[in-house]
């Protein structure tokens, strides 16, 4: 009674606040790339968007990027067991693989899972995050059926300065960056290290599942990143991007209880380098050229008492773009070409059937505004190798009904590939359950319609945004008797309210969202798995001379683990608390505790969560 009662009164306490959009964290003069592939003012942007700001990393403390990712309206995550585990991110209710995440631009996802090991990407190497939540294939290509995450990482600007910081929790949780920024002349320039280590949990909790192992599977990550831009003119740079990030994380595995009791662990290790040329040729043309190169490379492996075996698996991306942004008084164009070709290597003795594919795309936008209406239209066309060619459009509108209330409309397509593991990977047997690939897949497609409203007085906002998102052929895993074979359901509906708010009320900043969402099954009706009905998050703080403390409060109904719908995952509420002291204008304290009431949950069956956990943390960040 307890449990229900408390997510019930995080729900209600959104209701009764003025809601406003997670736009809120966004500043006045901040600028938005990912909802148009271009610079926009926020007051301008159509789509429905949010902004992670560096000073919500700051004092995210311990929280993953994944974590903080499921605070923000529209998303949640699921997870195999803390921290460096496998982790799926879903937007909207769609897939983990319908959420196309970007870093400075660049793909870094598996072609074999399709989706991108965030639990790598440390929150250290970030700056800002964009979320454009509804599809995007008309700008990014295949898999943006439910949204895109871009992560930009740190970029120098201003005098040179230094910053680092080390902070200490439990489960064995250290994590420690440092790094450098800044402009010499007409040189700017970051460098940015880190490490996590965390002893963590035994990621299987279920003493009955063969795979439970009761020793504790840590993570430890290493990362490094580096960015260079060479200011030729004022209108005129090259510049170099790298991101490395490499992580080991221990886990459990074993269809019997011999094999569960061994130990198995992954490397992986994400890296993109990109090089870049920004010119603007005219006071109307500004062309961006870039080449990257991303790879994701896993090796895991099983050590047992006599031997240790490996097995690897490799997509290395390479990413070509032209992109031109023309601007005149008959609005705003954007025209480019981009390639991808992808390749997957890998030591099995049952080799994925095919290995290679390209992507060549032509995309091209508009945008004008006309009085109190603003209008964004996109279109892009994708020759694959392997599945032909699929075009996607987009159409958004926008009316300014007075300074503080605007209204939008939007109808949009959108497309994903199968992975190759959904293709082609070998049949295995796990626990007596047979996992099958299926060649004969095609591709999904899907069709979203949307609406908002949204009010914005300088002080309040409140947003809400209806949507409605068909998928053809969705991919899904159907279970026959023990055989869970790789499928297209003949269409799923994603369909849902999001209502997102900021306030500030007697001396405190509040904040809010809640998701009310039902993505099914258009067949059975049944909830796709892992995706509840009901989630929501509500944040308040307050500032004082040097002091910040705050709490947030996230809730979620009651999901399935299953495409079948058999397999329960309770809903929970999680309070975290957090605060910040000030020491000077450089030096600044801060501590965090997540699930404060200890609250027992799963986000996967089987799978372990932490309980309550504290981290305490140091930093120093010059304010020049």
């Amino acid at each position: 009674m307890f449990r229900f009662s408390l997510g019930t009164i995080a729900l209600a306490s959104i209701y009764s606040l003025p809601l406003v959009t997670h736009a809120a964290d966004i500043k006045v003069e901040d600028t938005i790339v990912t909802a148009s592939r271009t610079e926009q003012k926020t007051s301008e942007v159509i789509g429905d968007v949010s902004v992670i700001s560096v000073e919500q990393i700051q004092k995210a403390g311990q929280t993953t990027l994944a974590e903080l990712l499921a605070m923000q309206p529209g998303i949640e995550m699921s997870s195999n067991g803390g921290v460096g585990k496998s982790t799926d991110i879903f937007i909207r209710g769609a897939n983990s693989t319908h959420t196309l995440v970007l870093v400075d631009g660049i793909r870094i996802s598996s072609a074999t899972t399709g989706a991108t090991a965030i639990q790598h990407i440390p929150l250290s190497q970030i700056e800002r995050v964009e979320i454009l939540r509804g599809p995007a294939s008309s700008l990014y290509g295949a898999d943006a059926i439910g949204g895109v995450i871009q992560i930009f990482t740190k970029q120098g600007q201003g005098q040179p300065k230094f910053n680092a910081s080390v902070g200490l929790g439990t489960y064995g949780t250290a994590i420690g960056e440092a790094g450098v920024s800044g402009r010499i002349g007409n040189t700017s320039y970051s460098l940015q290290g880190g490490m996590t280590h965390v002893h963590g949990i035994s990621s299987v909790q279920n003493k009955r599942n063969t795979a439970y192992n009761p020793d504790a599977d840590g993570y430890r990550n290493q990362n490094i990143a580096a960015r260079i831009t060479q200011h030729l003119t004022e209108n005129h740079e090259i510049g170099l991007n790298i991101l490395v990030t490499e992580g080991r994380n221990f886990y459990d595995s074993g269809s019997t209880v011999a094999t569960g009791r061994y130990d198995y662990y992954m490397d992986q290790t994400l890296s993109s380098y990109t090089v870049h040329s920004k010119n603007r040729f005219t006071d109307f043309w500004t062309g961006t050229l870039s080449i990257a190169r991303s790879i994701d490379d896993l090796s895991s492996y099983t050590k047992r008492p006599t031997s240790t075996s490996e097995s690897m698996i490799k997509t290395t991306q390479d990413q070509f773009l032209w992109q031109n942004v023309l601007t005149s008084k008959a609005g705003t164009f954007n025209l480019g070409v981009e390639r991808r070709e992808q390749e997957v290597e890998s030591n099995s003795t049952t080799p994925l059937r095919v290995t290679e594919r390209d992507i060549q795309s032509y995309l091209a936008g508009w945008q004008q505004r006309f009085d109190q209406h603003s209008v964004q239209i996109n279109l892009r066309n994708d020759d694959n190798s392997q599945f032909g060619n699929r075009t996607t459009g987009n159409i958004g509108y926008a009316y300014q009904i007075n300074p503080q209330w605007k209204a939008t409309a939007s109808f949009g397509t959108a497309f994903a590939a199968p992975t190759f593991n959904q293709l082609y990977a070998p049949s295995s047997t796990i626990r007596g359950i047979t996992y099958a690939s299926n060649p004969d897949l095609k591709p999904e497609e899907s069709r979203n319609k949307e609406i908002g409203l949204l009010y914005d007085n300088g002080r309040d906002l409140i947003s809400a945004t209806y949507y409605h998102n068909e998928v053809d052929d969705l991919i899904s895993r159907t279970a026959i008797g023990s055989l869970q074979r790789t499928v297209n359901i003949d269409k799923a509906v994603l369909r849902g309210l999001t209502l997102n708010g900021r306030t500030n009320l007697a001396g405190f900043s509040i904040k809010a969202n809640a998701d009310f969402q039902r993505p099914e099954n258009a067949a059975n009706g049944n909830l796709l798995p892992r995706r509840a009905k009901e989630h929501g998050m509500l944040a308040i703080s307050r500032s004082w001379q040097n002091w910040e403390l705050g709490s947030e409060i996230i809730s979620t109904s009651q999901r399935y683990n299953d495409a079948e719908n058999t397999v329960r995952l309770s809903g929970y509420t999680l309070v975290n608390l957090y605060s910040q002291y000030r020491i000077n204008d450089d030096w600044s304290l801060n501590a965090r505790i997540n699930n404060l009431f200890d609250r027992k949950y799963e986000l996967a069956y089987d799978y372990a969560t932490f309980g309550t956990n504290l981290f305490v943390s140091v930093r120093y960040a010059p304010s020049l």
